[in-house]
């Protein structure tokens, strides 16, 4: 989940809720259509992504295929379970944003020395990474399929 996060700049409900069906290892993509949310009673539930905007497909780097890859295979899931969860909670289930927190980012933060960051740091940090591509004529797009450096007005700050 974090190295997703971190290349690709998502956000922790978008990584929760990537689907197996959304990942096309052949094109090297993955398809932002959906996201978990806190539903009813603070459970976690499907629900569109944030804004028009974030319902994008982005290119994956091979090593980002090639580790999703060992991922489902270690989890015993194929393309013909699209409609998993790339990501799931110990029974199977959708993550919950609070348990993965306090059981997986919070001592792994604290192992790495990164006390006090967030998730949505290594968004920030992707966007900083595209800054050099920034100033080429070649726009990239990050996140929410919007010019870099209208993400860079919001996502590069401390």
């Amino acid at each position: 989940m974090v190295y997703i996060g971190a290349v690709l700049g998502l956000r922790w409900g978008e990584v929760a809720g990537l689907r197996v069906g959304r990942l096309d290892q052949l094109r090297g993509t993955v398809a932002v259509a959906e996201q978990i949310v806190r539903g009813e009673k603070g459970q976690s539930a499907a629900g569109p992504p944030k804004s028009v905007a974030s319902r994008r497909t982005l290119t994956m780097p091979k090593a980002l295929v090639e580790l999703l890859a060992e991922h489902l295979r270690r989890r015993g899931v194929t393309a013909a379970d699209a409609s998993e969860y790339v990501f799931v909670a110990p029974d199977g289930g959708p993550l919950e944003y609070t348990n993965w927190r306090r059981r997986v980012w919070l001592p792994a933060c604290a192992t790495a020395g990164l006390r006090g960051t967030g998730f949505h740091d290594l968004r920030r940090a992707s966007a900083t990474a595209l800054l050099p591509a920034a100033s080429t004529s070649r726009r990239p797009r990050i996140a929410s399929d919007t010019p870099i450096r209208a993400s860079l007005l919001t996502s590069t700050h401390k």
